[in-house]
């Protein structure tokens, strides 16, 4: 119900109720910055800007030119693919993968020339700066002088942001040749384990339906959508992050996982299902026939029985006590103690004890031994104690804190006027510490809602296991009354962002030592062209 005349609105079915922008921010998914803007737009009104160091004057302008440079890009591929001759092979391609105009629009998708340049003079008649153009992996320096298209030959596919801006590109080739996808190198706008494809469009679905479908692929995605499922995201060529469920959250707290029915698809659902009990979200999976996938069950015209089992979707928890079960003979001894033991380390990371002890009792049934067995494994697991939401003040792997992360949660609480700014920088997503970004995440919140902080409402919000921690950083002040707070967290924001930086290049080594290994040449080929464009961008 909306009340005009005093500006209020209330929901008598769930209760919830505010002002015109906290009505925006429930139905719109918006910050409480975003509501702010959003309505200031819509109506004309100018807001005073805040105050920003020249620093963050250049990022704020960086950032809004890679913005336009991958809005050309987009346009211009998908011009290619709708309007021009020279886009019939991705028109044909896409027409026998059974992908529709209604999708082809509403996801942006593109085509890109088999040429070396064509993206290139495009961006050049457009005046763009090329050196910007290759920080966003859209094109490649050649070995002596000039630029050559990244994407050649290739259905486009957009990958947008909540707001919808396009932030990077993936590509599938069309004819023969390796590798068959390549996406965009991360950039200032892109953290692949942030973003999911085709979220822009679920948002809108995912409410309405109160559950999200998680896939793997671009196709995939496009095919769910295509079948009506559009309350679909897919993830970017990496696994499923607890950003990714967080952000998921907003919209519902039942996620569907869809992965390929062969080990690495079956390696994935695994993988996903400490983040969704740490996140406490209901995670389920869809079980497909072996061997398929998605896209090609789908465009088989096994949709009816798709939605079947989408229906009949299995605990995540049930599907891994039955993959335990599997793995270990529980007829011995052994094989039960196994079973205990992995299951109980997995239930350890639930933080709610109802469910905890719920799914305790369910692994004793299939176990057939006393619940307080395997309540006794737990207690005796030294890996598993911190993980059931003792107090955060007894846990030995609590002791050493990032310390610039932990001080950027000092600086809100002490510094509150500089919310604002860790909010725009995005920060909070990148913290390390779980502990840290649930304590970030809480104050951010609450000063988004109240435009002020007050820690004693933040404690009423807070798990048990962190409200000590919040307390001892509100008594402390640890000399930040002495120093210019600003500095401090640029500092902060800038250590954190660099060993970031060192952490993914050491990942990326790895992975291409992994690939040389197993004479994987396609993803070698993909993975030096990543670090190529990660060295260059450093020398820039």
């Amino acid at each position: 119900m909306v009340n005009e005349e005093k500006q209020i609105f209330h929901c008598f079915g769930c209760g919830e109720g505010g002002d015109i922008f906290t009505f925006l921010m429930k139905a719109g998914h918006f910050s409480f910055p975003q509501a702010v803007e959003e309505l200031a737009k819509r109506y004309g009104v100018r807001l005073p800007s805040r105050e920003l160091s020249l620093t963050q004057k250049k990022e704020v302008a960086k950032r809004e030119v890679l913005y336009q440079i991958n809005q050309m890009a987009s346009d211009y591929f998908h011009e290619l693919l709708t309007r021009r001759r020279e886009g019939e092979a991705g028109r044909k391609y896409l027409s026998q993968r059974g992908i529709g105009k209604e999708i082809i629009e509403e996801h942006r998708l593109g085509y890109s020339l088999e040429g070396w340049d064509g993206l290139v003079q495009h961006l050049r008649e457009k005046k763009v700066s090329l050196e910007l153009a290759w920080e966003l992996g859209l094109i490649l320096p050649k070995k002596r002088e000039g630029w050559y298209d990244a994407f050649r030959g290739r259905i486009i596919f957009p990958i947008f942001d909540l707001h919808h801006r396009v932030v990077g590109f993936g590509g599938r080739i069309v004819g023969e040749g390796q590798p068959k996808y390549i996406n965009s190198s991360e950039s200032m706008i892109y953290h692949k384990g942030e973003v999911l494809y085709g979220l822009h469009v679920a948002r809108r679905c995912a409410p309405e339906k109160d559950c999200v479908i998680i896939a793997e692929g671009y196709f995939d995605l496009l095919t769910l959508h295509q079948c009506g499922l559009k309350h679909s995201v897919a993830t970017l060529g990496t696994a499923l992050t607890a950003h990714h469920i967080r952000t998921l959250r907003r919209y519902t707290k039942n996620l569907i996982t869809v992965f390929d029915a062969d080990p690495g698809g079956l390696q994935a659902t695994l993988r996903s299902l400490p983040l969704f009990l740490e996140e406490e979200v209901v995670g389920k999976t869809i079980i497909l026939p072996k061997g398929e996938d998605p896209d090609g069950y789908l465009r088989k015209g096994e949709l009816e029985d798709f939605e079947k089992r989408l229906a009949g979707a299995v605990p995540l928890i049930d599907f891994f006590f039955e993959r335990l079960m599997e793995t270990h003979d529980v007829k011995t001894i052994d094989g039960k103690v196994k079973v205990a033991e992995e299951g109980m380390g997995l239930i350890g990371k639930i933080p709610d004890q109802i469910r905890r002890d719920f799914y305790i009792k369910a692994l004793a049934e299939r176990l057939d031994v006393q619940e307080s067995l395997l309540i006794q494994v737990l207690r005796s697991s030294p890996k598993n104690r911190p993980k059931v939401g003792e107090d955060l003040k007894i846990r030995p792997a609590e002791k050493s804190l990032p310390k610039s992360e932990e001080m950027i949660i000092r600086l809100m609480i002490h510094g509150p006027e500089l919310i604002p700014t860790i909010s725009e920088e995005g920060i909070l997503r990148e913290l390390e510490s779980p502990t840290l970004q649930r304590i970030g995440v809480a104050l951010e919140r609450l000063f988004q809602k109240k435009g002020r902080l007050d820690p004693a409402e933040v404690l009423e919000g807070l798990d048990e296991d962190l409200k000590g921690r919040l307390c001892a950083f509100t008594i402390q002040e640890s000399g930040l009354e002495q120093g210019d707070r600003k500095k401090i967290l640029e500092d902060c924001i800038q250590r954190i962002r660099e060993k970031r930086k060192k952490k993914n290049d050491r990942e990326l080594l790895k992975r291409i030592k992994e690939a040389e290994n197993q004479k994987d040449d396609r993803s070698l080929e993909a993975l030096l062209l990543e670090r190529q464009a990660r060295e260059r961008k450093t020398d820039l």
